[in-house]
């Protein structure tokens, strides 16, 4: 799946997008420079929104601003990935927890209906869709929590966990149907109000993924 990127005057947010996923899909590896005369031409805008976007991107953990050497992708090693999956895996614990306490009737066919999605992609193995599903099944559940912080802490970290996500899945692609099991298996306990368990089912596919990628990592020769 792929995203086209249309100039727009002022759409920050939109280049931010679009560099975004080039990152998340690894289009831009980690440790590249991003030239922004380069990109700008590129992209047929000019500096200055293109600019505030790196720095949206900055603030999401996407790039890097290196003082006398620019911009450039952040780097993606083994120990980046701990760091981020400490906090992705309590986050999602407790969104999984609180969206079990505080969710109705609507919630759950809702976040059901999303479970069906990613079961759909993963028999298909199509990755990209599979991380839109995973995404909107976040925001689905956020909403269950009925907890507006938690919604934006979940969706400020959500770019760099889904790098993480990605490079997980695109190295164990046949383990799509697998991780589909996480879900199922966090479905059936929250729909039985076991809280406790739901978070740990989503804990647990967190702790996959983030193996998954530190072994994508070492493969390709991003870990340090």
């Amino acid at each position: 799946m792929a995203i086209e990127f249309k100039a727009s005057k002022g759409l920050a947010q939109q280049i931010a997008e679009y560099l975004g996923f080039r990152i998340i899909h690894m289009e831009l590896k980690p440790g590249e420079r991003l030239l922004e005369a380069k990109l700008a031409a590129e992209m047929g805008v000019s500096r200055a929104p293109l600019r505030e976007a790196l720095r949206i991107l900055e603030m999401n953990g996407l790039v890097e601003f290196v003082p006398r050497r620019g911009v450039r992708v952040s780097e993606m090693t083994e120990k980046t990935i701990l760091a981020i999956n400490d906090v992705v895996k309590e986050v999602i614990g407790l969104l999984a927890q609180r969206g079990v306490e505080n969710a109705n009737a609507e919630d759950y066919e809702i976040i059901t209906q999303g479970g069906r999605a990613l079961q759909e992609y993963a028999e298909a193995e199509d990755i990209s869709g599979y991380l839109n599903a995973t995404l909107e099944f976040v925001r689905s559940a956020c909403k269950a929590t009925k907890n507006s912080f938690i919604e934006k802490v979940v969706l400020y970290f959500w770019p760099v966990a889904s790098r993480i996500q990605y490079v997980s899945r695109i190295s164990k692609k046949e383990e799509l149907k697998k991780n589909v099991k996480y879900f199922e298996r966090a479905l059936k306990y929250f729909n039985d109000g076991n809280a406790e368990m739901t978070a740990q089912e989503m804990r647990n596919l967190v702790e996959s993924e983030a193996k998954n990628a530190i072994q994508y990592v070492r493969e390709k020769g991003y870990a340090k």
